[in-house]
């Protein structure tokens, strides 16, 4: 089984997406697709180990993957999966497109470019 780095940074405030993970309300990570990375978050499997690096505190948490799904679009992510498991909090999948609108903002040009490029994965744990 292969060991994944999931680097999180804070979205509003310190560790606040981090915490999710940590508490067990988020289950379901998101990265953008990209054929062409070092990191293909699509390669992922079932059983794989997830460690959640805290790029505020440089904490570490483990978990495994349960599920990888790949999307086109953010609109199919949050119309097939649980969006408040990808962010607590969000109740709807426009509350989600919503959301990932605010971090496509924050995290720049690239970051939206490979999601309107290539698509999202989607991948549970446990």
């Amino acid at each position: 089984m292969a060991r994944w780095v999931l680097n999180f940074a804070s979205f509003k405030k310190p560790n606040d997406i981090f915490d999710t993970v940590k508490s067990g309300a988020k289950t379901i990570e998101t990265r953008p697709y990209n054929p062409k990375a070092k990191r293909n978050y699509s390669k992922v499997a079932e059983g794989d180990t997830l460690i959640f690096k805290s790029r505020d505190t440089g904490e570490k948490i483990e978990r495994i993957a349960t599920f990888v799904h790949l999307y086109n679009s953010i609109k199919k992510m949050s119309e097939s999966e649980q969006v408040d498991s990808i962010m607590p909090g969000i109740n709807t999948p426009g509350e989600l497109v919503e959301f990932f609108e605010e971090i496509k903002r924050k995290f720049g040009s690239s970051y939206a470019k490979k999601i309107e490029g290539y698509g999202i994965v989607a991948i549970g744990f446990k």
